[in-house]
């Protein structure tokens, strides 16, 4: 069984381990920035209040609130040594942002902030 972070379930993001490694790779205060906050939540059920009707909308929202949060670098090598793919900086950080809204969504669905099947 793959291993996920606390609250996740799977449903929007089925591979956790590039998150995961940068998590283990960052330092203290590099992890206490990636990792959700309580305003991640809201801002889910916000973006629902608003109109947006599609995962995919949501998603990109959260991603640009997030993706400022991630170290270039360290997005690149974490994204390397699970994925043994190379990513230009960019690239490595909107893919771990995606992973990351991705978990928001499933930490509010969760935590009873969101129901998913209604949603999309």
């Amino acid at each position: 069984m793959a291993k996920k972070p606390m609250l996740a379930t799977g449903k929007i993001v089925p591979d956790y381990r590039p998150l995961i490694r940068y998590l283990e790779l960052a330092n203290a205060e590099q992890r206490d920035k990636v990792l959700p906050k309580s305003s991640d939540i809201e801002l889910v059920r916000t973006l629902l209040e608003r109109g947006y009707e599609t995962l995919e909308e949501v998603l990109n929202e959260i991603v640009q609130v997030v993706r400022g949060r991630f170290d270039p670098n360290l997005s690149c090598r974490a994204v390397k040594e699970v994925l043994n793919v190379e990513l230009e900086e960019d690239e490595a950080v909107r893919y771990l942002s995606k992973l990351l809204a991705g978990w928001i969504i499933e930490m509010a669905e969760q935590l009873g902030a969101v129901r998913l099947k209604s949603l999309w």
